[in-house]
């Protein structure tokens, strides 16, 4: 187990962040001067607020002053599986172009549409995580330190699938050409980001005598549970054997993956791998909630919550490919999205001839 990979000086990066606000502004401010329909940019903004949260975090103080430079800062600790998660976001941002390319999504709106998706799938899943575990939180502050407690993956695969379907509808792209654009890279980053919860030591899996089981280390959160409620010493160099979950999730995402992308080389219609995807992991993950040990879940009655969302989420893919199978007897052409122009990229063509047009004259 790894949870901090590295520690880095939290006042050069507050400073870093202040130059480079200041610096985008300037160059947004130039490019609407030569181009006044040029949109105003966020990302100064951004920046600022990610500097004043270093000041509050870090600093431990909310309000600029003189002497805030005067005392040490807290530095800023990497995670591992903060690193893993912005390794699976990297991964599946040069999948998703390469599929978008495939299926005839302009790059731009390709990647407009995955960056927002991203976001609202980190903060779906700390949504999830915050009302399946809201008695850990003391103050509202830490709902947003995601060092403090977790994420629920089911949170962020809803959080992204409502990104979606918004950025698609602006667009004017079906959502189910999206899907099937998506859902590799989805299930990819699953498969990494389990890498992560495996160096985190989150996430672990029951006690067991298999000869896979492994053993985490002292303080982690599978020892922790374990001299809790478990007997276990608390001189114990590391915790009881438990089925590593993690490794068992990574692999069956890995798998999904393979067959997601087995089903858009052979699809006849849109919507097929996103049914794949959905199903796959719908089916899979439930039943390896049955080897998990954790107690930071939340709960459906009976079903831990990712075991009731995966079943209801397997069901209804399967009614939808029911009646995607239905629509694709009925118009087999209609359903094949990817080999239909689209609206915005027959705009964008238009938009282009009218500006060489009006260059000439």
């Amino acid at each position: 187990m790894l949870q901090v990979l590295a520690q880095i000086p939290s006042k050069p990066l507050f400073v870093l962040a202040l130059v480079l606000a200041v610096f985008s502004a300037l160059w947004n401010a130039r490019a609407r001067r030569l181009d006044p329909k040029q949109p105003r940019s966020s990302t100064p903004f951004y920046l600022l607020v990610g500097a004043w949260l270093l000041l509050g975090l870090r600093g431990q103080s909310w309000i600029p002053s003189g002497g805030m430079f005067s005392h040490d800062w807290l530095p800023v600790p990497i995670f591992s599986y903060g690193v893993m998660l912005g390794t699976s976001m990297v991964v599946g941002w040069f999948l998703a172009m390469r599929l978008a390319k495939q299926d005839g999504i302009p790059p731009e709106q390709a990647g407009a549409i995955y960056m927002w998706t991203a976001v609202w799938s980190i903060v779906g899943a700390r949504v999830l995580y915050v009302i399946t575990e809201w008695h850990e939180f003391e103050n509202s502050i830490d709902i947003v330190l995601l060092n403090k407690g977790g994420l629920v993956a089911y949170g962020g695969i809803i959080g992204g699938f409502l990104a979606s379907w918004y950025g698609c509808h602006k667009r004017k792209i079906h959502l189910l050409r999206w899907a099937d654009v998506s859902a590799p890279s989805v299930i990819l980053g699953t498969a990494i980001t389990r890498v992560g919860c495996l160096l985190f030591g989150c996430d672990y899996g029951r006690r067991a005598d298999v000869p896979w089981a492994i053993r985490f280390p002292q303080n982690a959160p599978a020892w922790q549970d374990h001299v809790a409620h478990f007997g276990l010493d608390k001189n114990s160099p590391a915790s009881f054997p438990v089925h590593p979950t993690q490794i068992y999730e990574s692999l069956a995402a890995l798998a999904v993956f393979a067959l997601v992308m087995y089903l858009r080389r052979v699809r006849k219609f849109s919507g097929e791998a996103f049914v794949g995807w959905v199903l796959g992991y719908g089916t899979l993950r439930p039943i390896i909630e049955i080897f998990r040990g954790d107690s930071d879940r939340g709960n459906v009655g009976a079903l831990s919550t990712s075991q009731f969302i995966g079943i209801v989420s397997a069901v209804a893919s399967v009614v939808l490919l029911v009646s995607l199978l239905r629509k694709y007897k009925a118009d087999p052409a209609g359903l094949r999205l990817w080999e239909q122009p689209l609206p915005v990229a027959a705009e964008a063509v238009s938009a282009a001839r009218s500006q060489r047009r009006r260059r000439k004259r």
